[in-house]
């Protein structure tokens, strides 16, 4: 499998971006493509961390000029120190996602 990107976590874990979850995403949402490097920053140093259904994290990262304003949604799953993204995905919904889910981290 082939490596789309790098990076580290809020807890400085690696993440890693494969091709085939990179595909997933832009076959869903392909504006994406421009803004990979918001992926990349979501992950690297998110607003909070918030815990998902089955165990999975959350960076969430507010991008002002991203869609007129949206939060940027990076879900990705860690094992053995460390992470592979899962999908990426925008949201205005913030409140909804936050009630729904524990808050792991938040940026101070």
């Amino acid at each position: 499998m082939s490596i789309v990107f790098e990076c580290r976590d809020f807890e400085g874990r690696r993440v890693i971006l494969w091709l085939n979850s990179w595909r997933h995403i832009l076959a869903k949402r392909p504006w994406v493509y421009e803004h990979r490097a918001k992926i990349i920053e979501a992950v690297e140093k998110p607003d909070m961390v918030l815990e998902g259904k089955l165990g999975e994290l959350l960076a969430v990262k507010w991008f002002k000029g991203l869609l007129d304003g949206v939060y940027l949604v990076v879900v990705y799953r860690t094992l053995n120190g460390e992470g592979f993204i899962i999908t990426a995905y925008p949201t205005k919904k913030m409140e909804r996602l936050r009630n729904r889910r524990r808050l792991v981290w938040k940026r101070p």
